[in-house]
C-alpha cells in the first residue's frame, strides 16, 4: 500500500463559489495551510485558482496543489494532479477536490480520481461537511464512484491465490 497519494481532478476549476467553499475549509482546518512550495500565504483567487500546500519547514509540504483559475497555467498538466504523500494538508486538499467536484457533477466535465481508496478521503470529506455543508447520499454516492475508479486492480497472489 502506498504511503501517499496522488489525486487527479482534471476539467476542474477554482470558481467563485468553490474559492469560497475552499476559504471556509481552511478557516475550519486544524492544518496550517501555506502557499506554493510551503511558504506564504495560499492563493485564492479566480485568476490564478488555488495553490496551496503545506508547511514545507515543518517537513509537512510536499507537491503544490493548483486548481486552475481562468488564466492558463504555465504547464498544460499543471492543476490536473497533486501528490500529497499523505501530509497533513492531503485533508484540505480532498475536501476542496470534493467542493469542486459536487459544484460540477451536473457537468460532465470535470472528474477526481485518486489511487487512494475512498475511505481514505473520509477526513476530507467529514472536513468539507463540518465546513461548508453535509454532502447528500446520491453526492456521497457520485464521489465514492469516481475516486474509486482509479483504484488499481488486484494483481493475484503468486500461488494463483
Amino acid at each position: 500500500m502506498p504511503t501517499g497519494f496522488t489525486h487527479y481532478f482534471q476539467g476542474l476549476a477554482a470558481t467563485a463559489d468553490v474559492i469560497a467553499d475552499a476559504r471556509k475549509i481552511i478557516d475550519a482546518s486544524a492544518v496550517t495551510i501555506y502557499g506554493p512550495a510551503g511558504q506564504g500565504p495560499p492563493i485564492l483567487n479566480e485568476e490564478d485558482g488555488i495553490r496551496l500546500n503545506g508547511f514545507k519547514a515543518a517537513a509537512e509540504a510536499d507537491e503544490t496543489f493548483h486548481l486552475r483559475g481562468t488564466k492558463p497555467p504555465r504547464h498544460p498538466d499543471m492543476g490536473t494532479f497533486c501528490t500529497t504523500e499523505n501530509r497533513p494538508y492531503d485533508i484540505v486538499v480532498t475536501a476542496i477536490l470534493i467542493a469542486a467536484a459536487v459544484r460540477s457533477l451536473d457537468s460532465t466535465t470535470g472528474t477526481i480520481r485518486s489511487d487512494g481508496r475512498w475511505d481514505n478521503w473520509a477526513s476530507g470529506a467529514d472536513l468539507f461537511e463540518e465546513a461548508v455543508c453535509p454532502l447528500t447520499v446520491d453526492e456521497k454516492i457520485a464521489l465514492e464512484l469516481d475516486v474509486e475508479a482509479m483504484r488499481p486492480t488486484p494483481t493475484p497472489h503468486p500461488d494463483g491465490s
